[in-house]
């Protein structure tokens, strides 16, 4: 039955390759000895102009170190499968949301690059720096973490024009989650048939990340508990407040009615409040021409870092490469992150046609790249060495973005103090898949305040403790107390 199953996913695996989110490599001969990886990233579409795009990029690797690439922009479906059916790649995409890294390392499926990833790349290993504790496994590394956001920032998104030019009104740098309410109730009263809140079914972007999931998004660790200590989500008295809040906001109208039904592309695009999870200084929530008024944000929450937030992304070398094959892997990520011309090819295409470079030193995609080459930056590289995108040449990035913002994760950053801590679910699967269908019958009316917590969570605790909720928390306690115990 396994050989079966085995052949009908190679097989699923070919004909799947061969659809529109496949492949992207060229036809040129690059000479005998240079080396030809397969390099599988994510993504949901493929660009329209990836071919055009890898040509150039293969031109400029091929002459720097004589290695090119066949750069496919996969699904998250397939490259599960691609993982699943042993189907051969040199570098794929792996993180902790999508080809789980600790789980795929964990069995074996990465290569070990530990006793050669300082020979075969040594300007790589001095960039990742204390960064390579994301890829770090049992004193292994089975990957390459990719320099981006590293911690996760919460940001209120509110009409300045509005609430600065119009009403009179301060929006801060920062604020507390529920100091947004003098914002809303001001607009409702301006506006008695419209919702200030205006949200889809996922609720405010980063609501719980100020928790870090341990099971689901309801066995959580607070990041600012002196010890770390696992709980049910509903133990924290910022959640329940948060949730509290939410409900009181819905009463009064500042949330829409449909919420829990709603889905993104169909909230009104004049919502003054809105909420984004980035970093300080991004500027893609605040493009003026986009939304029809001034937008500035205020930090509601972090930036909160824990293994998972810097395991938001990385590149894994296949366990199945030979060493040859590995080691050109790590020289081409290391091309990636120190040649700087060489990440803008990737990361936004070929100058003068998909992108320019603007006086300050950042960069504008141009009206064909916006449409031709679009990939999310991080899955081609690491974000920290491309060029800061502006979003025009009258709204400009700062070109000094990301030294600031790594050099803020150590100024204010909130570490975990799990020490990387990872509950194997598999311990009591079945227990886990009952409790996470029950919490998902709630969860959405609860983080879109459409339920009145405080009658539908203890209903929820009652089936979820006759489900074995107190079961699975004995057993993630004493695994975390095990695994905290490596550190004392």
């Amino acid at each position: 039955m396994r050989i079966f199953k085995r052949i009908a996913l190679l097989a699923l695996a070919a004909a799947l390759s061969l659809t529109a989110f496949s492949g992207c490599g060229d036809s040129e001969n690059y000479g005998r000895d240079v080396i030809r990886l397969r390099w599988v990233t994510f993504s949901n579409s493929v660009p329209p102009d990836v071919k055009e795009v890898v040509k150039k990029a293969n031109e400029y690797s091929a002459e720097k170190i004589g290695v090119v690439v066949d750069l496919e922009f996969q699904p998250s479906e397939m490259i599960n499968l691609i993982m699943a059916s042993g189907e051969y790649y040199d570098i794929i995409f792996t993180c902790s949301w999508l080809n789980n890294y600790n789980i795929a390392a964990s069995r074996g499926m990465f290569y070990d690059i530990t006793d050669i990833v300082q020979t075969a790349s040594p300007e790589l290993y001095k960039v990742i720096g204390e960064y390579w504790d994301a890829a770090e496994l049992n004193g292994r590394y089975y990957g390459v973490p990719t320099l981006k956001d590293m911690g996760a920032e919460m940001m209120f998104r509110l009409n300045s024009t509005y609430y600065e030019e119009q009403k009179g009104m301060t929006i801060p740098e920062s604020m507390k989650f529920e100091e947004i309410e003098p914002f809303l109730e001001v607009y409702k009263k301006d506006n008695p048939t419209k919702y200030p809140l205006a949200m889809d079914k996922s609720g405010i972007a980063g609501m719980t990340n100020f928790l870090e999931k341990i099971v689901g998004d309801y066995i959580v660790i607070p990041y600012e508990a002196e010890t770390p200590e696992v709980m049910p989500i509903w133990e924290n008295e910022e959640f329940m407040k948060r949730v509290r809040l939410l409900h009181k906001w819905y009463q009064l109208g500042y949330i829409n009615p449909d919420a829990a039904a709603m889905e993104n592309s169909a909230v009104a695009k004049d919502t003054p409040v809105r909420a984004g999870v980035a970093w300080r200084g991004y500027t893609g929530y605040s493009d003026p021409a986009n939304w029809g008024f001034n937008v500035k944000l205020s930090l509601y929450d972090g930036p909160f870092i824990s293994k998972s937030t810097e395991q938001g992304g990385m590149f894994a070398i296949s366990a199945g490469c030979d060493q040859k094959h590995a080691e050109a892997s790590l020289k081409y990520l290391e091309l990636l992150n120190t040649d700087r011309t060489f990440r803008d090819i990737l990361g936004y295409g070929i100058e003068g046609k998909h992108f320019k470079y603007l006086p300050n030193g950042t960069v504008m995609k141009t009206e064909e790249g916006s449409s031709g080459y679009q990939p999310s930056l991080f899955t081609t590289g690491p974000v920290t060495n491309a060029s800061v995108l502006s979003i025009s040449e009258d709204y400009l990035s700062d070109p000094d973005l990301w030294p600031k913002v790594f050099a803020g994760y150590k100024e204010y950053g909130i570490w975990s103090k799990a020490h990387g801590f990872i509950y194997d679910t598999k311990r009591k699967e079945d227990i886990v898949a009952t409790l996470s269908a029950i919490w998902l019958n709630y969860y959405t009316d609860l983080i879109t305040g459409t339920s009145d917590p405080d009658t539908v969570i203890p209903k929820m605790k009652s089936e979820m403790e006759k489900a074995g909720l107190n079961e699975l928390m004995d057993d993630v306690k004493s695994e975390l107390a095990n695994h905290l115990a490596k550190y004392n």
